[in-house]
């Protein structure tokens, strides 16, 4: 699943280069405090590094002529869950006063140049790790130093963070249910707009073909043959593939919706 989207008309990946253009900086007054992407991207590499967080494949992009910054990179070797999930951090910022700094940690984020900003956390989908500092003089803390401390402490939440991901989908793998019950909740997830309702017979044909392994299947997943509520999730997830090639901002809006829905239709507490 991409992690960041460019899809704004004047919006593009870019080098870190020319993410740090200081001739794009504007410049400050008595209450606007600009913070250079240089500044923010170093600072969350510094941070990382402090607190023994290794940072890889990060990506970078720039809209409005370069007037809003957007970034995202993976956690090297804090995969949970047998290595099947991942961590990512993102972050954001503005020149031009449209954005807040933002900066967000999650088992996948989605950073978009519509300024979509997201992180998938646990089932409830509380934004853990989640800083947004405006471009401000706030009394005896600036952006800058506001913003390192957020970060940094969003950082130190990440043991807790996988701790929790990896008792959600211990009880999904955990919790054993019929064809019955898994037909019933596909329904209830059209009904609550979690999926489309013409996806239906799709999710209920993908649950009971993950069931036994077909002869020469690559989209057939060995781990998902399980007849409990991880099963059921990536059956969602198989089926909603095909939507993130065609509109990945609803995929990803929709993702988030359905991972809270798992967690109160299974009461994953």
């Amino acid at each position: 699943m991409s992690t960041l989207i460019l899809d704004t008309p004047e919006s593009g990946s870019c080098t870190r280069e020319q993410a740090c253009d200081t001739a794009l900086i504007p410049l400050a007054t008595r209450t606007y405090q600009p913070l250079p992407n240089k500044i923010m991207i170093e600072m969350i590499y510094k941070i990382a590094a402090e607190v023994g967080i290794e940072l890889q494949n990060e990506q970078l992009g720039l809209d409005l002529k370069g007037m809003r910054m957007f970034g995202a990179a993976d956690i090297v070797g804090k995969d949970f869950f047998g290595g099947q999930i991942g961590l990512q951090i993102g972050w954001c910022n503005s020149y031009n006063r449209s954005m807040s700094a933002r900066f967000c940690i999650g088992g996948k984020v989605f950073v978009c140049s519509n300024r979509a900003f997201h992180a998938y956390t646990d089932g409830t989908c509380i934004q853990q790790g989640y800083v947004t500092r405006p471009h401000k003089n706030l009394g005896e803390f600036g952006i800058h130093d506001g913003l390192i401390d957020n970060i940094r402490a969003a950082f130190e939440q990440i043991d807790g963070y996988r701790k929790s991901q990896e008792e959600f989908y211990g009880r999904m793998t955990d919790c054993k249910i019929t064809t019955e019950i898994a037909y019933h909740s596909i329904v209830r997830a059209a009904q609550a707009g979690v999926i489309k309702k013409t996806n239906v017979l799709t999710l209920a044909e993908e649950w009971d073909r993950q069931a036994k392994e077909p002869e020469g299947d690559a989209e057939w997943h060995e781990e998902f043959q399980g007849r409990n509520v991880y099963s059921l999730f990536n059956a969602f997830t198989q089926v909603e593939k095909v939507r993130l090639a065609r509109n990945p901002v609803a995929s990803h809006i929709s993702t988030m919706d359905l991972t809270s829905f798992f967690y109160k239709e299974f009461n994953l507490n």
